[in-house]
């Protein structure tokens, strides 16, 4: 199962009824949940904040430091593998995916993904489990006339992916689609795209919000809202 969250600000629990439901999907009383905070450089405060989150709903929490450190293949594949829940954090898709095919984590997150384990992430955690998603990453990086671009995923989730579609940096997402044959999935923040053996649903943490399932045809762009 694959849990993508299109956004929201988790240290003020915006995203607090759907981290709930990816604990309760481990079907576990204490699961053991591993963050991968790669994509924001494995920053310090993000770790604690989730840490903290996660702890407080009963798991036996742990880290996967992949950034500014040596780190043994064996021991990415060993974290992984103790996992019964693994949640991506957001930040530079990019970088993240880059640095995860250096380690080999690529190949270990889709081998988790068939072995059953409950799989999560928030904006560039949520990318990740697509073919390809709508990136920030060259703002991020601070690059001169960024714009954004299309990073490829893991590909799990047959289908492109636009996170944080409600935000004003997302408002060219359909044109930046336009005419693309692969249809694509939009999330707004607080909102998640649940994906369970080829099933898609959606759950919320703010009913206010949605997500979007987006084609293109010979009319133009077609966006449906998804339940």
């Amino acid at each position: 199962m694959i849990i993508a969250i299109g956004g929201g600000e988790v240290a003020l629990n915006e995203t607090y009824e759907i981290d709930k439901f990816i604990v309760e999907s481990s079907k576990k009383e204490n699961p053991n949940f591993l963050f991968i905070p790669t994509a924001s450089k494995d920053a310090p405060a993000y770790v604690k904040i989730i840490d903290k989150l996660y702890a407080g709903l009963g798991c036996k929490t742990d880290t996967l430091y992949l950034s500014n450190v040596e780190v043994d293949k064996d021991e990415v594949n060993q974290k992984i593998e103790n996992a019964d829940i693994i949640y991506v954090g957001g930040g530079n898709t990019q970088y993240m995916m880059k640095v995860w095919e250096e380690y080999g984590l690529d190949k270990a997150l889709i081998k988790a993904y068939k072995s059953g384990k409950v799989l999560s992430g928030l904006s560039a955690g949520s990318i990740c489990w697509f073919i390809a998603g709508h990136s920030d990453s060259e703002f991020i990086e601070g690059i001169e006339k960024p714009k954004p671009i299309w990073v490829k995923g893991l590909g799990i989730i047959p289908y492109l992916h636009c996170p944080h579609y409600d935000e004003p940096e997302r408002v060219g997402f359909d044109d930046f689609y336009s005419g693309q044959l692969t249809n694509a999935i939009a999330i707004e923040n607080q909102v998640a795209v649940v994906w369970d053996n080829y099933k898609m649903y959606v759950i919320k943490s703010n009913p206010n919000k949605n997500a979007y399932k987006l084609s293109w045809s010979d009319t133009g762009l077609n966006k449906e809202v998804l339940f």
